[in-house]
């Protein structure tokens, strides 16, 4: 019995096993251990990061580099703690195979960017500092764009690859101490791609925009939340602004009664517009933003004003007065026509609601929007205040979508791509694009009073197609009695009585989706569909009587094929925040 228990073979096949099991212990403990290491160093590169890019923007060249030999420092430690045969293996084991792939590419990720990508923004860092960016006596000079240009497109296409695979790298299923250090670095890593691509576009781009190639004239629509259309609001505003090689002037000013609506379209429209948004969506000023696609607004909001004004521009810009707050802040306060002083602090609720109780009067409004459209217009082309934190100001509205750019000249136009500058709502690829945007039905400003959030969810992934549920609420904040409030806030509706809300919701599906129902408050409702391009729109509209709530939701399906995570597209309303987000598949 003893030898049968003591057999060699036994006893071999007994230490290969400890011995093997022996060796995976080690393994993993290296990993775990080279793992942590990484992850720290993901950590600590990150801050040294955010110190890199103050550096670059307030020009200190010295902390800029120090901060660069930091960030390098940390890189290559999460690089060589994440890279070998060890980690590939690791790679392909299940349960951590998914921790393992994402520290690996980020950290490489991560290496390539401070290796390929930001010497040849080190080579210019003198040049890149906020003050250089800013407008000053109403001149920029175009020369500064075209010297930094090929260094930008350099890094640029440097670190093009890298945002593609890590674009793709799906952190969902991370967890543990690992989860937020390869998290934060890779939307620090698509954000850094992302501005490169942009800055090296711009640069290619402005000098041409701003008129080196001869005087150069655009319309500037300012959209008033408080009457909200799809991309914002009612362009109750304007100004036509030149570049001169440089040099930026206003020409003149007026508002949308300047405007008067047309007998017939300025331009042709199809048979799906016309549907969806009626002809006056070509005829008048006030309504030529109710295609959320921007650069079809705005060529029907150029083409109305040269059919009137006689001026064909050559190029679009749509801001609301959110932006302006945004300006503030950097700017400092400025003096309206009336003598108050608008602020960062006070700027929505004056533009928005003070000053239509101020002055009853259609005129005296128009003559005081003019003039503060005027003087914040001359505040930002005189240089005033913080040139840095005015150019975050301005970052932060065009990424809520504030802030919407459209040239005539294709290959301008072309240079911005998808950038959400460009304000496009095209067709879908992989990943699903869902559309929810308000438009008011009382020509009222009541919707300074509305607050409003829409999500979506993918429930389910059937034959490549997701199952979206669309959710948006709706709340009304107007006093509980609206007589007190004046006639130019609550208008003259023969939809609803005073100080009800009466809004159209249209919901867009992803290209060649469907609809499958509509909920409002909690019951299914009859709604109608349309057409707009290869994406179908479903729209019901609903009142909101003062201090009322509603929840629409719309039941949809995506198109086939669209199993990435998806985007969703909102109107800007008052309250800052993000008007372009993601949400995750179920595919």
């Amino acid at each position: 019995m003893l030898r049968d228990v003591l057999r060699p073979s036994d006893w071999t096949r007994r230490g290969v096993l400890i011995t093997v099991g022996s060796v995976l212990g080690l393994a993993l403990a290296w990993l775990a251990l080279q793992a942590t290491l990484a992850s720290l160093a993901l950590t600590k590169a990150a801050d040294q990061s955010a110190v890199l890019r103050a550096a670059l923007v307030s020009g200190d060249q010295e902390t800029a580099e120090a901060a660069l030999d930091q960030l390098t420092l940390f890189a290559d430690r999460a690089h060589d703690n994440s890279d070998g045969p060890l980690w590939w293996l690791a790679g392909r084991v299940p349960f951590i195979g998914d921790e393992a792939r994402a520290l690996t590419t980020i950290s490489s990720g991560l290496s390539v960017a401070v290796h390929d990508a930001l010497p040849p923004l080190m080579e210019i860092s003198g040049d890149l500092e906020a003050d250089s960016f800013t407008v000053r006596d109403s001149m920029i000079d175009p020369a500064l764009f075209t010297s930094i240009a090929p260094a930008l497109t350099r890094s640029a296409d440097a670190y093009a690859p890298v945002v593609e695979e890590i674009a793709d790298l799906d952190t969902s299923g991370l967890f543990g101490r690992f989860q937020r250090p390869v998290v934060t670095a890779q939307n620090q890593l698509l954000e850094v791609g992302n501005v490169l691509d942009s800055a090296a576009r711009a640069a290619d781009v402005l000098p041409r925009v701003l008129g080196t190639e001869g005087p150069r004239t655009y319309l500037v629509a300012v959209q008033s939340n408080a009457e909200v259309r799809p991309l914002g609001g009612v362009p109750g505003t304007w100004l036509l602004v030149q570049t001169d090689n440089g040099r930026i002037s206003i020409l003149e000013t007026g508002s949308s009664s300047d405007l008067p609506p047309l007998d017939a379209p300025a331009a042709p429209l199809t048979a799906q517009e016309t549907a969806l948004y009626g002809t006056t969506v070509g005829t008048d000023f006030r309504n030529s933003m109710l295609n959320p696609d921007f650069p079809r607004s705005a060529e029907l909001a150029s083409s109305i004003f040269a059919t009137i004004r006689g001026v064909q521009v050559d190029g679009v810009i749509a801001v609301d007065p959110v932006t302006l707050a945004y300006l503030l802040v950097g700017t400092g306060p400025i003096v309206a026509s009336d003598g108050s002083v608008l602020t960062s602090e006070n700027a929505v609720d004056v533009l928005l609601n003070q000053s239509y109780i101020n002055f009853p009067d259609g005129a005296k409004q128009n003559a005081y929007f003019e003039s503060t459209a005027r003087a914040v217009f001359d505040v930002f082309t005189a240089g005033q205040g913080d040139p840095s934190t005015v150019l975050r100001g301005l970052a932060t509205a065009a990424g809520e979508r504030r802030v919407l750019v459209w040239f005539r000249d294709e290959a301008l136009e072309d240079e911005l791509g998808d950038d959400v500058i460009a304000g496009r709502f095209g067709p879908d690829g992989d990943a699903p694009t869902v559309g929810v945007f308000l438009s008011d039905r009382t020509e009222a400003k009541l919707q300074y009073y509305l607050t409003s959030g829409t999500s979506v969810s993918s429930s389910s992934c059937e034959d490549d197609e997701q199952k979206l549920t669309v959710r948006t609420e709706l709340r009304s904040t107007v006093p509980v009695d609206p007589s007190r409030l004046p006639l130019s806030v609550l208008g003259l509706s023969p939809y609803a009585p005073p100080g009800t809300m009466v809004l159209r919701v249209r919901a867009y599906t992803p290209s060649g989706g469907s609809v499958e129902a509509v909920e409002v408050d909690g019951a299914e409702v009859p709604f109608e569909t349309q057409v707009s391009g290869d994406r179908l729109v479903a729209y019901v509209e609903v009142q909101l009587a003062p201090g009322a709530t509603s929840d629409v939701r719309v039941r949809m399906t995506g198109g086939e094929g669209q199993t990435e995570d998806g985007r969703l597209l909102t109107t800007p309303g008052l309250q800052p925040g993000q008007t372009d987000v993601g949400f995750r598949t179920a595919c």
